[in-house]
């Protein structure tokens, strides 16, 4: 009973707001974020997929367990899965292990009517990047979807920015002919290039690393240049 009062409330929801001028263009996104929906229950797919569409940011592709959403996802790259838990053959957590196992990691969030504290732990534990009951009003439940898969999102790009921008550096250390160290703060050595290497009388990264770079200054330097790393 709770289960289609809540799919009428939620046809009502799209129907209104299809039909209303609230939706503003301005909410599409040029690179529209691209969600895999699993559930086993067909019905829901098709709402949930009209209500994160209407919202003008989401491109929702949907799959009726984890053996048709495993395909999909060896075919496509999705920027977040959401998934239900409890589904015949596979549960959505097994779901989430497996693609963390195989090293996917695509923003996951579990949306279920299973609200067990217990299961929200476990996603979590395992990887989840978020949590969500998908029974309540529509408009709350997939308004708190729709941020949470933003926020997803987001967080995974800026990731992706950080570990490109880390690659670039990387890069520039390995080919540089320039002897280059890297230090904390404190001057310890954490990292340094081959042509350090050259430059120096030692042979591995490994003896370099750990030492402290005052060591590689001129006795008469090291105090201005100690000076100069404190500010």
């Amino acid at each position: 009973l709770e289960l289609k009062t809540t799919r009428k409330e939620a046809f009502v929801m799209v129907e209104s707001i299809q039909s209303s001028d609230r939706i503003v263009s301005s909410a599409v996104l040029e690179h529209p974020i691209r969600v895999l929906h699993v559930d086993d229950d067909p019905s829901f797919l098709k709402v949930a997929k009209q209500c994160l569409d209407i919202q003008g940011e989401f491109e929702v592709d949907t799959a009726s367990s984890v053996n048709e959403a495993l395909e999909k996802l060896k075919k496509t790259d999705y920027d977040a899965v959401v998934s239900d838990y409890q589904m015949p053959d596979k549960d959505g957590l097994e779901f989430l292990k497996e693609l963390r196992a195989k090293g996917n990691t695509v923003p996951f969030i579990v949306f279920t009517g299973k609200g067990r504290e217990e299961v929200a732990i476990e996603a979590l534990n395992l990887g989840a990047d978020g949590y969500f009951n998908k029974f309540g009003c529509p408009e709350t439940v997939y308004g708190e979807l729709a941020h949470g898969i933003r926020l997803a999102v987001e967080r995974k790009r800026a990731e992706m920015e950080v570990w490109r921008g880390e690659e670039r550096l990387r890069a520039i250390l390995v080919s540089s002919p320039d002897a280059i160290i890297i230090s904390d703060l404190n001057g310890n050595i954490v990292d340094c290039n081959e042509a350090t290497l050259r430059l120096t009388e030692y042979s591995t990264k490994e003896e370099i690393v750990g030492k402290n770079s005052l060591e590689f200054i001129a006795e008469k330097d090291r105090e201005r240049v100690s000076k100069n790393l404190k500010e």
